[in-house]
Protein backbone atom coordinates (compact mmCIF):
# COMPACT_ATOMS: atom_id res chain seq x y z
CA UNK A 1 0.00 0.00 0.00
CA UNK A 2 1.60 3.24 -1.19
CA UNK A 3 1.29 6.34 1.18
CA UNK A 4 1.59 10.36 -0.27
CA UNK A 5 1.12 13.41 1.58
CA UNK A 6 -1.33 14.78 -0.70
CA UNK A 7 -3.53 12.64 -3.51
CA UNK A 8 -5.06 14.96 -6.46
CA UNK A 9 -7.73 13.21 -8.14
CA UNK A 10 -7.61 14.90 -11.59
CA UNK A 11 -4.77 15.34 -14.08
CA UNK A 12 -6.47 18.59 -16.09
CA UNK A 13 -4.46 21.77 -15.74
CA UNK A 14 -6.49 22.76 -12.04
CA UNK A 15 -5.91 19.51 -10.69
CA UNK A 16 -1.77 18.89 -12.06
CA UNK A 17 -1.26 22.86 -11.14
CA UNK A 18 -2.15 22.11 -7.55
CA UNK A 19 0.29 18.91 -7.63
CA UNK A 20 2.84 21.23 -8.70
CA UNK A 21 2.49 24.35 -6.43
CA UNK A 22 2.26 21.08 -3.52
CA UNK A 23 5.23 19.28 -4.54
CA UNK A 24 7.25 22.62 -5.28
CA UNK A 25 6.62 22.53 -1.52
CA UNK A 26 8.26 19.34 -0.88
CA UNK A 27 5.12 17.57 -0.28
CA UNK A 28 4.68 13.97 -1.66
CA UNK A 29 1.70 14.21 -4.62
CA UNK A 30 0.18 11.81 -6.34
CA UNK A 31 -1.84 12.51 -8.84
CA UNK A 32 -4.55 10.13 -10.20
CA UNK A 33 -6.01 10.33 -14.10
CA UNK A 34 -9.02 7.94 -15.13
CA UNK A 35 -7.80 8.38 -18.76
CA UNK A 36 -4.31 6.46 -20.34
CA UNK A 37 -3.31 10.11 -21.14
CA UNK A 38 -3.67 14.02 -20.84
CA UNK A 39 -4.93 16.21 -22.92
CA UNK A 40 -6.65 13.99 -25.85
CA UNK A 41 -9.79 14.09 -24.18
CA UNK A 42 -9.83 17.54 -23.26
CA UNK A 43 -13.60 19.60 -24.46
CA UNK A 44 -12.32 23.44 -24.56
CA UNK A 45 -11.64 26.20 -26.79
CA UNK A 46 -8.46 26.84 -25.44
CA UNK A 47 -9.30 30.77 -24.83
CA UNK A 48 -7.34 31.87 -21.59
CA UNK A 49 -6.83 35.57 -21.37
CA UNK A 50 -3.45 37.59 -21.00
CA UNK A 51 -4.00 38.31 -17.23
CA UNK A 52 -4.61 34.79 -16.48
CA UNK A 53 -1.28 33.53 -18.88
CA UNK A 54 1.02 36.60 -16.91
CA UNK A 55 -0.42 35.67 -13.46
CA UNK A 56 0.38 31.86 -13.49
CA UNK A 57 3.20 32.23 -16.19
CA UNK A 58 1.85 29.23 -18.38
CA UNK A 59 3.57 27.98 -20.79
CA UNK A 60 3.57 30.61 -24.11
CA UNK A 61 4.76 28.02 -26.47
CA UNK A 62 1.96 26.18 -26.56
CA UNK A 63 -0.61 29.40 -27.89
CA UNK A 64 -1.59 28.85 -31.45
CA UNK A 65 -2.85 32.39 -31.79
CA UNK A 66 -3.75 35.61 -30.33
CA UNK A 67 -7.21 37.25 -30.19
CA UNK A 68 -7.54 41.03 -30.10
CA UNK A 69 -11.21 41.17 -31.24
CA UNK A 70 -14.11 39.45 -31.18
CA UNK A 71 -17.75 39.80 -33.17
CA UNK A 72 -21.15 39.41 -31.55
CA UNK A 73 -23.91 38.41 -34.16
CA UNK A 74 -27.62 38.97 -33.29
CA UNK A 75 -30.39 36.24 -34.58
CA UNK A 76 -30.77 39.08 -37.56
CA UNK A 77 -26.89 38.97 -38.49
CA UNK A 78 -26.09 42.59 -37.47
CA UNK A 79 -23.07 42.29 -35.53
CA UNK A 80 -21.14 44.18 -32.34
CA UNK A 81 -17.12 44.31 -33.69
CA UNK A 82 -14.74 44.95 -30.41
CA UNK A 83 -11.18 45.67 -31.36
CA UNK A 84 -8.41 45.62 -28.73
CA UNK A 85 -4.73 47.20 -28.97
CA UNK A 86 -3.64 44.57 -26.64
CA UNK A 87 -4.24 41.38 -26.55
CA UNK A 88 -7.46 40.02 -25.41
CA UNK A 89 -6.87 36.78 -24.75
CA UNK A 90 -4.53 33.86 -26.24
CA UNK A 91 -5.89 30.18 -28.08
CA UNK A 92 -3.87 27.50 -26.36
CA UNK A 93 -3.51 23.81 -27.84
CA UNK A 94 -5.13 22.77 -24.16
CA UNK A 95 -3.69 19.24 -24.73
CA UNK A 96 -0.61 20.45 -25.07
CA UNK A 97 -1.03 22.72 -22.25
CA UNK A 98 -2.16 20.43 -19.93
CA UNK A 99 0.41 17.52 -20.45
CA UNK A 100 3.05 20.72 -20.03
CA UNK A 101 1.16 21.54 -16.55
CA UNK A 102 1.38 17.63 -15.73
CA UNK A 103 5.09 17.39 -16.29
CA UNK A 104 5.80 20.37 -14.36
CA UNK A 105 4.57 18.93 -11.37
CA UNK A 106 6.23 15.68 -12.13
CA UNK A 107 9.37 17.65 -12.70
CA UNK A 108 9.07 18.38 -9.05
CA UNK A 109 8.53 15.45 -7.96
CA UNK A 110 5.01 14.43 -7.80
CA UNK A 111 4.17 11.30 -8.74
CA UNK A 112 1.46 10.46 -12.06
CA UNK A 113 -0.54 7.57 -12.31
CA UNK A 114 -2.38 7.40 -15.50
CA UNK A 115 -5.40 4.83 -16.30
CA UNK A 116 -6.18 5.11 -13.39
CA UNK A 117 -9.71 5.88 -11.86
CA UNK A 118 -10.50 6.16 -8.26
CA UNK A 119 -13.34 4.46 -7.47
CA UNK A 120 -13.73 4.94 -3.79
CA UNK A 121 -12.57 7.18 -1.39
CA UNK A 122 -12.89 6.02 2.91
CA UNK A 123 -11.85 7.79 5.51
CA UNK A 124 -10.16 5.68 8.17
CA UNK A 125 -8.40 6.75 11.55
CA UNK A 126 -8.33 10.16 10.27
CA UNK A 127 -6.43 9.30 6.74
CA UNK A 128 -7.81 9.01 3.50
CA UNK A 129 -8.02 5.22 1.82
CA UNK A 130 -7.85 5.61 -2.11
CA UNK A 131 -9.58 2.60 -4.07
CA UNK A 132 -7.91 2.81 -7.31
CA UNK A 133 -9.33 -0.07 -10.05
CA UNK A 134 -6.97 0.09 -12.68
CA UNK A 135 -3.77 -0.06 -10.23
CA UNK A 136 -5.56 -2.65 -8.37
CA UNK A 137 -4.51 -1.28 -5.01
CA UNK A 138 -5.03 1.29 -2.25
CA UNK A 139 -3.52 4.00 -1.75
CA UNK A 140 -3.14 6.43 1.72
CA UNK A 141 -2.69 9.83 2.22
CA UNK A 142 -3.85 12.50 4.62
CA UNK A 143 -5.23 15.09 2.51
CA UNK A 144 -7.12 14.39 -0.78
CA UNK A 145 -8.11 17.31 -3.60
CA UNK A 146 -10.32 16.47 -5.96
CA UNK A 147 -10.04 18.42 -8.96
CA UNK A 148 -12.00 16.21 -11.81
CA UNK A 149 -15.61 15.44 -12.85
CA UNK A 150 -18.38 14.44 -10.81
CA UNK A 151 -18.36 10.42 -11.07
CA UNK A 152 -16.43 9.62 -7.84
CA UNK A 153 -18.50 8.82 -4.84
CA UNK A 154 -17.11 11.69 -2.55
CA UNK A 155 -16.51 10.80 1.34
CA UNK A 156 -18.78 12.77 4.08
CA UNK A 157 -22.12 12.81 3.52
CA UNK A 158 -22.57 16.64 3.80
CA UNK A 159 -20.25 16.93 0.21
CA UNK A 160 -22.92 17.08 -2.88
CA UNK A 161 -22.00 17.40 -6.36
CA UNK A 162 -23.05 20.79 -8.37
CA UNK A 163 -26.80 20.13 -9.27
CA UNK A 164 -27.23 22.45 -12.47
CA UNK A 165 -25.25 21.81 -15.71
CA UNK A 166 -25.13 23.50 -18.99
CA UNK A 167 -23.58 21.01 -21.89
CA UNK A 168 -20.29 22.40 -23.99
CA UNK A 169 -20.21 21.04 -26.94
CA UNK A 170 -18.16 21.36 -30.06
CA UNK A 171 -16.36 20.49 -33.09
CA UNK A 172 -13.34 21.12 -35.47
CA UNK A 173 -13.76 22.28 -39.13
CA UNK A 174 -12.19 24.30 -41.90
CA UNK A 175 -13.60 27.75 -41.69
CA UNK A 176 -13.12 30.53 -44.43
CA UNK A 177 -12.99 33.79 -43.60
CA UNK A 178 -12.22 33.69 -39.58
CA UNK A 179 -10.32 36.19 -37.78
CA UNK A 180 -12.18 37.34 -35.23
CA UNK A 181 -13.40 34.97 -32.13
CA UNK A 182 -17.11 34.86 -33.19
CA UNK A 183 -20.24 34.94 -30.76
CA UNK A 184 -23.84 34.05 -31.99
CA UNK A 185 -26.92 34.80 -29.93
CA UNK A 186 -30.20 33.81 -30.50
CA UNK A 187 -32.82 31.58 -29.30
CA UNK A 188 -32.99 29.75 -32.57
CA UNK A 189 -29.28 28.96 -31.97
CA UNK A 190 -29.17 28.26 -28.20
CA UNK A 191 -31.55 29.65 -25.70
CA UNK A 192 -30.36 31.89 -23.45
CA UNK A 193 -26.57 31.16 -24.12
CA UNK A 194 -24.38 31.53 -26.82
CA UNK A 195 -22.19 29.72 -29.77
CA UNK A 196 -19.03 29.99 -30.99
CA UNK A 197 -16.14 29.82 -33.69
CA UNK A 198 -12.83 30.31 -32.70
CA UNK A 199 -10.39 30.63 -34.90
CA UNK A 200 -6.93 28.47 -33.96
CA UNK A 201 -4.09 27.04 -36.95
CA UNK A 202 -4.30 28.78 -40.46
CA UNK A 203 -8.31 27.99 -41.49
CA UNK A 204 -8.89 25.74 -38.97
CA UNK A 205 -11.34 26.85 -35.93
CA UNK A 206 -13.74 25.57 -33.17
CA UNK A 207 -17.75 25.44 -33.66
CA UNK A 208 -19.33 24.47 -30.55
CA UNK A 209 -21.91 26.19 -28.32
CA UNK A 210 -23.32 26.05 -24.45
CA UNK A 211 -26.74 24.41 -24.50
CA UNK A 212 -29.19 23.52 -21.30
CA UNK A 213 -31.24 21.05 -23.61
CA UNK A 214 -29.93 18.80 -26.53
CA UNK A 215 -26.93 20.13 -27.34
CA UNK A 216 -26.72 17.93 -30.54
CA UNK A 217 -29.59 19.15 -31.55
CA UNK A 218 -28.40 22.78 -31.46
CA UNK A 219 -24.89 22.35 -33.11
CA UNK A 220 -25.95 20.10 -36.02
CA UNK A 221 -28.56 23.47 -36.80
CA UNK A 222 -25.81 26.12 -35.68
CA UNK A 223 -23.62 24.28 -38.49
CA UNK A 224 -26.33 25.45 -40.62
CA UNK A 225 -26.86 29.12 -39.83
CA UNK A 226 -27.19 31.18 -43.01
CA UNK A 227 -23.35 33.57 -41.94
CA UNK A 228 -21.48 30.29 -41.38
CA UNK A 229 -22.98 27.26 -43.37
CA UNK A 230 -21.15 28.40 -46.74
CA UNK A 231 -18.04 28.89 -44.62
CA UNK A 232 -17.80 25.31 -43.24
CA UNK A 233 -15.15 23.54 -45.94
CA UNK A 234 -14.68 20.41 -44.11
CA UNK A 235 -15.16 18.67 -40.56
CA UNK A 236 -12.55 16.37 -38.73
CA UNK A 237 -15.91 14.55 -37.51
CA UNK A 238 -15.47 14.56 -33.74
CA UNK A 239 -18.01 16.62 -31.64
CA UNK A 240 -16.79 16.28 -27.97
CA UNK A 241 -19.89 17.32 -25.37
CA UNK A 242 -19.39 17.53 -21.58
CA UNK A 243 -20.88 18.71 -18.47
CA UNK A 244 -20.52 22.60 -17.54
CA UNK A 245 -21.30 22.97 -13.44
CA UNK A 246 -23.94 25.96 -13.57
CA UNK A 247 -23.13 27.64 -10.03
CA UNK A 248 -21.24 27.06 -7.11
CA UNK A 249 -21.25 23.68 -4.86
CA UNK A 250 -22.80 24.50 -1.13
CA UNK A 251 -19.43 23.33 0.97
CA UNK A 252 -15.91 22.56 -1.26
CA UNK A 253 -14.23 21.40 2.05
CA UNK A 254 -14.14 18.70 4.76
CA UNK A 255 -11.73 17.29 7.18
CA UNK A 256 -8.90 16.46 5.21
CA UNK A 257 -10.91 17.17 1.86
CA UNK A 258 -10.88 20.22 -0.69
CA UNK A 259 -13.04 20.21 -3.89
CA UNK A 260 -11.47 22.68 -6.36
CA UNK A 261 -11.86 23.85 -10.11
CA UNK A 262 -15.40 22.52 -12.19
CA UNK A 263 -15.97 19.83 -8.95
CA UNK A 264 -16.43 23.16 -6.69
CA UNK A 265 -18.59 25.17 -9.81
CA UNK A 266 -15.54 27.56 -9.96
CA UNK A 267 -16.63 28.00 -13.02
CA UNK A 268 -17.58 31.78 -14.89
CA UNK A 269 -20.91 31.37 -14.95
CA UNK A 270 -21.11 33.69 -18.37
CA UNK A 271 -19.09 32.02 -20.41
CA UNK A 272 -18.54 28.37 -19.34
CA UNK A 273 -14.98 28.78 -18.64
CA UNK A 274 -13.11 27.42 -15.82
CA UNK A 275 -9.49 27.80 -16.14
CA UNK A 276 -8.79 31.22 -14.29
CA UNK A 277 -11.00 31.05 -11.43
CA UNK A 278 -10.14 27.25 -11.27
CA UNK A 279 -6.25 28.32 -11.22
CA UNK A 280 -6.98 31.43 -8.20
CA UNK A 281 -8.73 28.81 -6.31
CA UNK A 282 -5.90 26.20 -6.56
CA UNK A 283 -3.50 28.89 -5.03
CA UNK A 284 -5.94 29.08 -1.99
CA UNK A 285 -6.04 25.61 -1.82
CA UNK A 286 -2.42 25.23 -1.80
CA UNK A 287 -2.09 27.65 1.08
CA UNK A 288 -4.53 25.99 2.98
CA UNK A 289 -2.71 22.66 2.87
CA UNK A 290 0.68 23.99 3.38
CA UNK A 291 -1.11 25.47 6.61
CA UNK A 292 -2.34 22.38 7.96
CA UNK A 293 0.75 20.37 7.28
CA UNK A 294 2.60 23.14 9.07
CA UNK A 295 0.40 23.00 11.95
CA UNK A 296 -0.40 19.40 12.09
CA UNK A 297 -4.08 20.79 12.28
CA UNK A 298 -6.33 18.44 9.42
CA UNK A 299 -9.25 19.32 10.75
CA UNK A 300 -12.39 21.18 9.70
CA UNK A 301 -12.15 24.50 10.95
CA UNK A 302 -8.83 24.63 9.08
CA UNK A 303 -9.81 23.87 5.99
CA UNK A 304 -13.15 25.81 5.91
CA UNK A 305 -10.70 28.66 5.56
CA UNK A 306 -9.91 27.57 2.11
CA UNK A 307 -13.90 28.25 1.21
CA UNK A 308 -14.16 31.64 2.58
CA UNK A 309 -11.28 32.76 0.91
CA UNK A 310 -12.52 31.19 -2.35
CA UNK A 311 -15.72 32.57 -2.26
CA UNK A 312 -14.76 36.15 -1.51
CA UNK A 313 -12.66 36.33 -4.39
CA UNK A 314 -15.26 34.98 -7.28
CA UNK A 315 -18.50 34.55 -5.64
CA UNK A 316 -19.56 37.95 -6.47
CA UNK A 317 -18.76 37.39 -10.17
CA UNK A 318 -20.64 34.27 -10.46
CA UNK A 319 -23.46 35.58 -8.89
CA UNK A 320 -23.45 38.74 -10.99
CA UNK A 321 -23.65 36.12 -14.24
CA UNK A 322 -26.49 34.48 -12.82
CA UNK A 323 -27.88 37.30 -12.45
CA UNK A 324 -27.29 38.12 -16.80
CA UNK A 325 -27.66 34.57 -17.52
CA UNK A 326 -31.31 35.02 -16.15
CA UNK A 327 -32.15 38.00 -17.95
CA UNK A 328 -30.85 36.41 -21.20
CA UNK A 329 -32.71 33.68 -20.95
CA UNK A 330 -35.62 35.55 -20.61
CA UNK A 331 -34.45 37.80 -23.86
CA UNK A 332 -36.41 37.22 -27.15
CA UNK A 333 -34.62 37.56 -30.60
CA UNK A 334 -36.05 40.81 -31.48
CA UNK A 335 -34.62 42.24 -28.02
CA UNK A 336 -31.72 40.75 -28.44
CA UNK A 337 -31.74 42.38 -32.36
CA UNK A 338 -32.16 45.43 -30.14
CA UNK A 339 -29.26 45.24 -27.76
CA UNK A 340 -26.58 44.42 -30.28
CA UNK A 341 -27.81 47.16 -32.30
CA UNK A 342 -27.08 49.41 -29.12
CA UNK A 343 -23.71 47.54 -28.88
CA UNK A 344 -22.80 48.69 -32.42
CA UNK A 345 -24.11 52.42 -32.08
CA UNK A 346 -23.38 53.52 -28.91
CA UNK A 347 -22.26 50.78 -26.40
CA UNK A 348 -18.97 51.03 -27.41
CA UNK A 349 -17.51 53.43 -24.46
CA UNK A 350 -19.34 51.54 -21.62
CA UNK A 351 -17.82 48.37 -22.77
CA UNK A 352 -14.55 49.89 -23.70
CA UNK A 353 -14.77 51.37 -20.02
CA UNK A 354 -15.53 48.53 -17.90
CA UNK A 355 -14.99 45.29 -19.87
CA UNK A 356 -12.59 42.76 -18.80
CA UNK A 357 -11.34 39.56 -20.36
CA UNK A 358 -12.16 37.47 -16.67
CA UNK A 359 -13.79 39.98 -14.81
CA UNK A 360 -17.41 40.51 -16.11
CA UNK A 361 -18.94 41.70 -12.48
CA UNK A 362 -18.85 45.43 -13.26
CA UNK A 363 -19.90 44.85 -16.99
CA UNK A 364 -22.81 42.90 -16.18
CA UNK A 365 -23.94 45.68 -12.94
CA UNK A 366 -22.95 49.06 -15.70
CA UNK A 367 -25.47 47.33 -18.74
CA UNK A 368 -28.29 45.73 -16.06
CA UNK A 369 -28.33 49.98 -15.27
CA UNK A 370 -28.27 51.47 -18.62
CA UNK A 371 -31.12 53.00 -19.68
CA UNK A 372 -31.78 50.66 -22.53
CA UNK A 373 -32.18 47.72 -20.28
CA UNK A 374 -34.88 49.75 -17.62
CA UNK A 375 -36.56 50.53 -20.80
CA UNK A 376 -36.75 47.15 -23.50
CA UNK A 377 -35.18 44.60 -21.37
CA UNK A 378 -37.25 44.24 -18.27
CA UNK A 379 -40.84 44.92 -19.83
Amino acid sequence: MKRHDVIVVGAGPIGSYTAYLLAKNSLDVGIFEKNPSIGPYVNCTGIISEECLRKFALPREEILRTVYSLRAFSPSGKYFRYHSAVPLAHIFDRSALDHKISRMAAEEGASVYLDSRVEKINVTNGTFKINVKTEGEEFLAEVVVIATGFEINYPYGQIRKPNDFLYGIQTESEVEDVNDVELYLGRRVTPGSFAWVVPTNGKSAKIGLLAKKNPAGHLKAFLQHPLLKDRVKGNNGQIKCSPIPLGMIQKSYAERLIIVGEAAGQVKTTTGGGIYFGLLCSEIAVRTILKAFKSKDFSERLFREYEINWRSKIEPELKAGMALRKLFSSLSDYQIDLLIDLASKNGISLIIKKANFDWHKNLITSLLKHIFFQRHLKK
